[in-house]
């Protein structure tokens, strides 16, 4: 069996408490790297790292560098906490990640929750998807690919993180990274907007910065798909879109841009089709 860790950035308010199943079983410790002082942590099973200031990323990369603990672990979630999530669901996404042999993945998002990027809402059309992307809100990584990307938390000056998103999955090679449709969590709050306009403008840039040195974009394609079993789903390319399609009705109703963006990362990976003419079949 796997050994598994969720290594959680968080504050006060964080809801990491509503993670525990109390009775249940549960395969993964937790470490808190704390951003600011918590309350009463007693009767939760975990460990709470020292205090480290700052955004998200400055505090893990802080977290990684002093504490080796880590290493022991195969896999290792990093969420928000502002995420909520069942304990079963944490189980079960772990599982996933070994049975399909992931090394960059992420639950996918339930509906109702903010979101920035319409891929990483769930779709119920398929179990799970090998994906060009997985947002920095709730990603984990196999032991391997983390210390393969580690390096690259050092190219985050403002420590906020962004384009590490769009820089993972390329020195992955977009290989064995994945959204968990079957297990989704919530985000429970509006996604971010810095009201500190240079700040904004900084970590902008460090973005632009990071994917212009990797030559790579935010990929919102879906490579693949696999079922329940963790088996890969036959698709062809036009196939898989209109399962996509399907599953994010919804989303394309409230927002139709969704339907145009979807054909557009689909289609630049696939390539169009030949258009059917007449005694063709289609």
């Amino acid at each position: 069996m796997s050994r598994n860790l969720v290594l959680a950035r968080v504050g006060a308010s964080s809801l990491h408490p509503g993670w525990f199943d109390a009775g249940a079983p549960r395969d993964w410790d937790l470490r808190l790297v704390p951003y600011q002082a918590l309350p009463d942590q007693s009767g939760l099973e975990l460990e709470v790292g020292p205090v480290v200031p700052g955004p998200k990323w400055a505090g893990i990369r802080e977290a990684l560098r002093t504490w080796e603990g880590w290493r022991d672990y195969d896999f290792i979630w990093m969420p928000d906490d502002d995420v909520a999530a069942p304990q079963a669901s944490i189980n079960r996404m772990f599982e996933v990640a070994a049975g399909v042999g992931l090394d960059l993945f992420a639950p996918a998002l339930a509906e109702g929750s903010y979101f920035a990027h319409f891929d990483t809402i769930r779709n119920p059309r398929f179990f799970g998807r090998w994906t060009g992307f997985v947002e920095i809100m709730i990603p984990g990584f196999s032991r391997a690919a983390l210390e393969q990307l580690l390096p690259t938390l050092d190219e985050s000056e403002t420590g906020w993180g962004w384009g590490l998103d769009s820089v993972w999955p390329k020195l992955l090679e977009y290989r064995n990274v994945g959204i968990i449709d079957g297990v989704p969590v919530t985000h429970t709050r509006p996604v971010g907007a810095m009201r500190d306009p240079e700040l904004r403008e900084r970590v902008h840039a460090e973005s632009d910065q990071l994917l212009a040195k990797y030559e790579c974009r935010q990929e919102h394609v879906t490579l693949g798909a696999f079922d329940e079993s963790l088996t890969a789903l036959e698709l062809s390319p036009q196939e898989l879109l209109v399962r996509l399609a399907e599953g994010w009705e919804a989303l394309i109703e409230q927002d139709p841009r969704i339907l145009a963006w979807l054909a557009d990362f689909q289609l630049g990976r696939f390539g169009v089709p030949e258009y059917p003419t007449a005694g063709t079949p289609s």
